[in-house]
């Protein structure tokens, strides 16, 4: 994403584009590292979409109108602008991988640099990773995905222009309004059925580029009154601050909550496009214009500088402000690579030929291609760190690593979850397995998301008098909200309509990736449960580090720091706890476990659960040694706290 058409061709350059290119980037970057104080900074993305739509279709509709529109120029040009800077990050931050990240994330790079540099990073991460939970926080190419959209978009658009200029040249407008409408309809609807495919893949995101188009076919006529202009600029940009500022936290998104943006960057674009407006020599400023001019190297060097040096490589003792040091030296990079990467490509006597370009771009594809396929093969380079830190180092991907202990915390059936980018749906949950009572045990359900399927195993191995139900799916929260998705509000309607009632159950246990803003919504979750009966108990938040505890504790053995993972420990726990503590005790009337008061006790929180383990796998979901230890935990302090009364 955040390919620069102009100033390509300078009759179609505005500078005030630049300087909305400036707020696109700098809300992205503003989410990525200081994501609390910038929730919605993600829809930066679809500003750029919306730029590009705009621009792209200036260029190839004025040119297919003049007949002087070809595909093989078309295309040299989005080489010359994409490529250069891209490769070369591709090149730096290969080499930093080899040297720092451990053999299952080397492993992981090298997968992710494929669909890179084969313009598939979209379906890649789609198929892998959600982007607004901690799955892709690890991930140093995560935000080429919205690279790959538009490199998709170069490929389709000029094609689908140069036919509606062929067959049906009286209609265009109608026909990329008519498309463009339909792809929003898309969005709105998928986001409700998989948001991932909504938020990666082209289909849902079409219309934010095709947007674009539809500003610079002047579908929507702008009046010429200045008052209305500047109206219409300054709506732009409160519609913007709104979006990056206030997007609520379980907003389905993209869908509707995509709009706001899009058509704020429209409304910028639409009013500046006769006469300049307040608004657009603002954003004409130079200093505004020249972080547009490097948006596209500031957005490809930003987010893998995050990654790497905060979360998959931690170098040392944690440093004050070091977000703020990585985003300068982002700044200073991406600098450094729009004067002697991306400019050289582009303009000058001694900017490379056409052909050149073409072999150029072959070549890249095929050498990091090639690259990325060795660092496949060779499994991510083991042996390049000590044994032992290797060994911890693998439980960073436990699902392949440990297919059967992961099978075992995260049962098929019992917990539903998300199998290349589509999500189990209701219907998969196996009531049999799962639901079924055992005859002479207390029946407790367990409910909640995947922090509650990962306690079910250490559970019913600790605890023999009590057999542990199970209605679980990711993401979703035990609470008669159930949580931004359909899936998620079916799953939890049927267990509150049907599993409950049905099984006899007279205790419902509680657990999930809980967060502040959830509390109010579990009070009234528990309040309807006393109601129809039902005992409840709840268990609290636990540990949670910003970085793999594996990742953490192999660092520390490499660099021989015992106290190393113990400075990545997330804060947000401890206060919920609390908070949580009081509102059992208070309001609730209910049993509480707090997990934080036995896995952190005050010298510290347990990492290791027995032989060498980690007591989690990720930045918080249990190992089966895990599951098993807070089992009998739980047993040793709480016994007889799930049995019947």
């Amino acid at each position: 994403m955040l390919s620069r058409s102009a100033p390509e061709k300078k009759r179609f350059y505005r500078a005030d584009v630049d300087g909305m290119r400036a707020v696109a980037v700098l809300a992205v970057v503003g989410y990525h590292y200081w994501g609390q104080h910038i929730p919605g900074g993600f829809i930066g993305v679809d500003i750029f979409f919306v730029i590009s739509g705009y621009l792209l279709s200036a260029i190839i509709i004025s040119d297919v109108q003049a007949g002087r529109f070809t595909f093989s120029g078309f295309y040299e040009r989005r080489i010359r602008r994409i490529f250069p800077a891209l490769f070369v990050l591709l090149g730096v931050a290969t080499a930093a991988g080899c040297l720092l990240l451990f053999p299952k994330d080397l492993l992981s790079y090298g997968r992710s640099m494929i669909a890179a540099s084969l313009s598939s990073s979209n379906f890649y991460f789609w198929a892998t990773t959600t982007y607004f939970n901690g799955t892709g926080g690890e991930k140093p190419l995560l935000h080429t995905w919205s690279l790959a959209v538009e490199e998709q978009f170069y490929i389709l658009f000029p094609i689908f222009i140069v036919l509606i200029h062929r067959y049906l040249p009286r209609h265009l407008r109608t026909v990329v309004t008519g498309v463009t409408i339909a792809s929003l309809a898309w969005s709105i609807v998928d986001v409700r059925i998989d948001q991932g495919a909504a938020f990666y893949l082209p289909f849902t995101r079409a219309w934010e580029l095709l947007f674009g188009a539809m500003l610079t076919l002047r579908v929507i006529p702008v009046p010429q009154s200045r008052m209305f202009r500047e109206c219409l600029a300054a709506s732009g940009c409160l519609a913007i601050a709104v979006s990056a500022f206030f997007m609520p936290h379980n907003a389905p998104f993209p869908g509707e909550y995509s709009l706001l943006p899009c058509v704020g960057a429209g409304a910028i674009i639409a009013a500046g496009q006769d006469e300049a407006t307040l608004t657009g020599r603002v954003l004409s400023w130079k200093p505004v214009v020249f972080i547009g001019l490097i948006s596209y190297s500031l957005y490809l060097w930003h987010w893998p500088l995050l990654v790497i040096f905060t979360r998959l490589a931690p170098l040392s003792r944690k440093i004050r402000g070091e977000h703020t040091i990585l985003a300068v030296l982002s700044v200073v990079i991406a600098a450094i690579s729009w004067r002697f990467v991306e400019t050289p490509f582009r303009t000058g006597p001694r900017r490379p030929g056409k052909r050149t370009i073409y072999v150029f771009g072959a070549a890249c594809v095929v050498a990091f291609t090639a690259c990325a396929t060795i660092l496949c093969i060779a499994r991510g380079l083991p042996g390049r760190f000590p044994d032992k830190a290797d060994s911890i180092a693998n439980y960073l991907d436990y699902k392949e690593s440990f297919p059967s202990d992961f099978e075992k915390l995260f049962r098929p059936g019992c917990f539903l979850g998300v199998h290349e980018g589509n999500r189990e749906r209701v219907a998969d949950l196996d009531e049999r397995l799962c639901l079924e009572p055992v005859e002479g045990k207390s029946q407790v359900l367990l409910f909640g998301d995947s922090h509650a399927a990962d306690l079910q195993y250490g559970l019913e191995s600790s605890i023999p008098n009590v057999h542990f139900l199970q209605a679980t799916s990711a993401a979703c929260h035990p609470t008669l909200e159930g949580g931004r998705s359909s899936e998620c509000r079916q799953f939890v309607a049927k267990v509150f309509a049907k599993y409950i009632p049905s099984r006899s159950v007279s205790l419902v246990a509680l657990n999930a990736d809980w967060g502040p803003e959830e509390l109010p919504e579990l009070t009234k979750t528990i309040e309807f449960l006393h109601r129809k009966g039902i005992g409840v108990v709840v268990f609290g938040p636990r540990p949670q580090y910003e970085a793999s505890l594996p990742r953490l504790l192999a660092r520390s053995v490499v660099s021989g720091d015992a106290g190393f993972p113990s400075r990545y420990l997330s804060d947000t726990q401890p206060p919920l706890d609390a908070a949580m503590s009081r509102l059992a005790k208070e309001t609730w009337h209910v049993p509480y476990i707090s997990l934080m008061t036995i896995l952190c006790p005050k010298d510290g929180c347990t990492e290791y659960a027995a032989d060498g383990a980690p007591l989690q796998f990720d930045y918080g979901h249990l190992t089966l040694q895990g599951s098993v230890y807070v089992g009998r935990e739980v047993n040793a302090r709480f016994p007889g706290i799930f049995e019947s009364k």
